[in-house]
């Protein structure tokens, strides 16, 4: 049966628009530019009718609009709320615009009815293509178009606001109502200036100057643009970045560093990847010293990588690449221990389900929770941990989890370690908080438990069967990338009572199906850790 959803005040839209500026008032008044106090106060001074008017028309795919397109109800007086937008001074109710933005806005047969289109015959979709390349711009009038379009102003000082409130660009006034829906619940946390995002309005500026630096290498990498990539590269290499964007900064240089790397433009690939260690920056470097010849070089950095990596793919890449190097330098290298999983081959007539489905009716007592299991047993332990509030770690109330969970030093931010957490923690007190959490935050966000695929009591029944001594070991591979480990546990869980183990894991291959390299990493770590584990290979009879 489906649940009806609650029905949303009107003009709910304005309502959350004003907590969210007023919250980034409250929080970054010492950081807003000359134009954001401007738009602040002339958005206040705004009647009700107007007010909505605008935050509609943000909310929309702009910037321009047609008058004749926008209908809302609550607005009986559209043109007396544009009237007062334009005195205000937020909307232009005659922008100029290319002939191509004017294209965009009309129907096809509307274009037809131009004298000046290069060619009336040709689809829309050409047309578009030939208009952008005029550089003209003038009000719809010129264009012949007497069709009214209007412009909201303050773009980017929308742009702005959002940044300072969410800390991304990618989340927007739709997690409100998605909040006030009751469709997602969100841990509660206090938010406050010592919370925010950013500290400096340089901070602000240079996150949005890198987000439009994405997005060219996003177009440029689609156009095959080598000339934007090497111009990209070089606003990159600048030195004048601030330390707390690095993270976004680098794993951006190392995507553009691995794009240029692929179209031979290898020293400027390397100076992308000497810039950071953030995985895969080291292994870049080693394969491009490599290529040169400079050995001795790539053997060092590959010496770096395998005593300290920082991820699975660079422990990986260690263990495949050493002896390829080694042999260059004439150099012992001590063999990486062989951990080949216990395999077995099935014959199954094939079911109308997928292939885990078919094993978990041919091995009894089996159920398919794959990433499932160790994550919402993770995150149901851990979860104090996660939502512990350190500074930046939540600035806006519809986070999922904290901004800073996949940095390497998560744990040490808070005052921990992996090592540190086992010695004080013991089975029982686990066992507690995955009763306690179970009950008193079922439905709240997390970033790792999947309310809607578990069940209390079958998660219990498996933290029970498995020692403790082996959720230790999951535990401590997950802390080693929260990012890439999430992924790659075994498809199966099977209880075997009355065996040694009392339950095993089970990896399921369907016909022409091979492992991962992210489930030999899970393989390699339950064969150290003595927890049973098998890949089953199945053919259908």
């Amino acid at each position: 049966m489906t649940t009806a959803l609650p029905d949303l005040p009107e003009g709910y839209y304005l309502d959350n628009f004003r907590r969210l500026l007023d919250t980034v008032v409250d929080r970054y008044d010492d950081l807003l530019s000359p134009d954001d106090r401007d738009f602040v106060k002339r958005f206040r001074a705004l009647n009700q009718a107007p007010a909505r008017l605008l935050v509609r028309l943000y909310t929309r795919k702009g910037p321009f609009f047609r008058r004749d397109k926008l209908n809302y109800p609550e607005i009986p007086d559209l043109d007396a709320a544009l009237t007062d937008l334009a005195q205000s001074g937020l909307v232009d109710l005659s922008p100029e615009l290319t002939a191509g933005e004017l294209a965009r806005l009309l129907t096809l047969a509307e274009l037809r009815r131009l004298d000046w289109l290069p060619d009336r015959k040709a689809a829309k979709a050409v047309l578009l293509e030939m208009l952008d390349e005029w550089p003209d711009v003038q009000p719809a009038s010129d264009w012949q178009v007497d069709i009214p379009i209007l412009l909201p102003r303050h773009w980017l000082t929308l742009r702005r606001l959002q940044l300072m409130y969410f800390g991304n660009e990618y989340q927007s006034l739709t997690d409100f109502v998605l909040s006030d829906l009751g469709l997602f619940q969100y841990e509660p946390y206090s938010l406050d200036r010592r919370q925010r995002r950013f500290n400096t309005a340089l901070e602000i500026d240079q996150q949005l100057a890198l987000n439009d630096l994405k997005a060219e290498y996003y177009q440029a990498q689609e156009n095959g643009d080598r000339d934007t990539l090497l111009q990209l590269a070089g606003d990159l290499l600048r030195d004048d970045w601030c330390e707390s964007i690095r993270d976004r900064l680098d794993r951006l240089r190392n995507r553009v560093g691995f794009r240029l790397e692929q179209w031979g433009e290898l020293d400027t690939a390397l100076a992308l990847f000497q810039t950071n260690d953030q995985p895969p920056a080291r292994e870049r470097r080693c394969r491009i010293d490599y290529k040169a010849g400079r050995y001795q070089i790539a053997w060092d950095t590959l010496q770096q990588l395998r005593d300290r990596p920082r991820d699975a793919t660079e422990i990986r890449f260690g263990q495949r690449f050493m002896p390829r190097l080694a042999r260059k330098l004439s150099q012992p290298v001590d063999p990486d221990p062989v951990h080949a999983p216990i395999e077995h081959r099935a014959c199954w007539p094939r079911g109308n389900g997928s292939v885990e489905q078919l094993a978990c009716e041919h091995l009894p007592d089996s159920v398919w929770l794959e990433n499932l299991l160790p994550l919402g047993v993770f995150g149901l332990i851990h979860w104090d941990l996660v939502f512990r509030e350190v500074p930046g770690a939540f600035h806006h109330p519809f986070q999922q989890g904290p901004a800073d969970l996949h940095d390497p030093d998560f744990l040490n931010r808070r005052g921990t370690s992996p090592q540190r957490l086992y010695r004080e923690l013991t089975a029982r007190d686990a066992r507690d908080r995955i009763r306690r959490h179970w009950s008193a935050k079922f439905g709240r966000f997390n970033p790792f438990v999947h309310w809607a695929a578990l069940d209390e009591t079958l998660v219990l029944r498996c933290f029970d069967t498995v020692p403790w001594e082996h959720w230790v070991a999951i535990f401590h591979h997950l802390w080693l990338d929260l990012r890439r480990h999430r992924a790659g546990f075994p498809d199966l869980f099977q209880f075997r009572p009355g065996q040694d183990a009392g339950y095993r894991f089970i990896e399921i291959k369907g016909p022409g199906d091979r492992l991962q390299d992210n489930q030999r990493d899970w393989l390699a770590v339950f064969s150290e850790a003595g927890i049973p584990a098998e890949v089953w290979y199945v053919d259908y009879a």
